[in-house]
């Protein structure tokens, strides 16, 4: 607009060019006119590249929040990007806080075993999920707030919950972001705090589990494998102790869903740290109410030799 403006032919300039003898006045007139078209239409062709444009970034923004909504717990997801998207038929959803989860990662005495304080860091999930945390933190306590990102008000504290034991549930009624931390634990680094996200999302999409496969075998169905789960979890485990832990957690009712093999941030070895080998299960269950699920989580994550 403002080029039509600034270009467009006036009653000033044609009562100017009257004044000129003829020929001159039709060249002027009508060199004039073109370059008022001219302007009109890169004005036009301007706005229609505008107009293209913030719809294409439209259409991008809501691929991208699309992409950020679809389901996914595969293990190398949740590794590599410290999230877990999980679809409208998962009711419940276990954070684990992972052995020397609590250790500031930025420092180079090496006592983080995983990539992130919690597994996972970042939760998608849909509304009236349920969430609890899992204490798998060798020999600390820990302590979940958790705050609206919306109003800035603390909507729930876990209180302290041993190792072992897990924190009281909470469940999201409402979208919105949350983030959800706990307090410092090394006096040398009190600057560090875990932290983490659960977004609440109206999702349209359900899951895919990659254990409703074997729902016929009695290894994944006994007795709390479904082709259905309700309850996604997940836990770290050395691979030396991969087969065991399995056998554990099946004869507790989970399933195996998938598993992912990462190196120990470490360097393993030690009895602390456990192997340089990890292996990052995700579990699922159904039938079972979510006190019931971190209870049989805590006792088969107690065996594991972590100190």
């Amino acid at each position: 607009m403002w080029i039509r403006n600034q270009f467009s032919v006036s009653p000033n300039s044609i009562r100017a060019t009257l004044r000129l003898p003829i020929y001159q006045s039709f060249l002027l007139l009508t060199a004039l006119t073109v370059y008022s078209l001219v302007s009109l239409s890169f004005a036009t062709h301007y706005n229609v590249l505008a107009q293209n444009q913030s719809q294409s970034e439209r259409q991008g923004e809501v691929q991208q929040q699309e992409q950020q909504r679809q389901p996914n717990i595969l293990g190398s997801n949740i590794y590599q990007t410290q999230t877990i998207v999980l679809g409208k038929n998962v009711k419940n959803l276990v954070i684990v806080i992972p052995n020397e989860g609590h250790e500031d990662p930025t420092q180079t005495k090496g006592m983080r075993v995983i990539n992130q304080p919690y597994i996972p860091q970042n939760a998608v999930v849909n509304v009236g999920t349920t969430v609890a945390w899992l204490n798998a933190d060798a020999g600390h306590r820990h302590t979940v707030a958790l705050v609206d990102d919306s109003t800035k008000n603390i909507v729930f504290n876990s209180g302290r919950f041993d190792n072992y034991n897990a924190s009281k549930s909470f469940t999201f009624n409402n979208t919105g972001t949350f983030a959800y931390s706990g307090p410092s634990y090394d006096r040398a680094f009190p600057n560090y705090k875990m932290n983490g996200t659960i977004t609440v999302v109206n999702q349209p999409l359900a899951t895919v589990f990659n254990t409703t496969a074997d729902a016929a075998s009695p290894s994944t169905t006994k007795p709390g494998g479904s082709a259905n789960p309700d309850t996604v979890g997940t836990l770290m485990v050395p691979s030396s102790l991969l087969d065991k832990t399995v056998s554990d957690l099946k004869s507790q009712g989970f399933a195996i869903d998938n598993q992912y093999p990462f190196m120990s941030l470490r360097g393993g070895g030690s009895a602390a740290g456990g192997d340089k080998q990890q292996v990052l299960l995700v579990l699922t269950s159904s039938g079972k109410n979510l006190n019931q699920v971190t209870s049989a989580l805590a006792q088969v994550a107690a065996t594991l030799p972590y100190k």
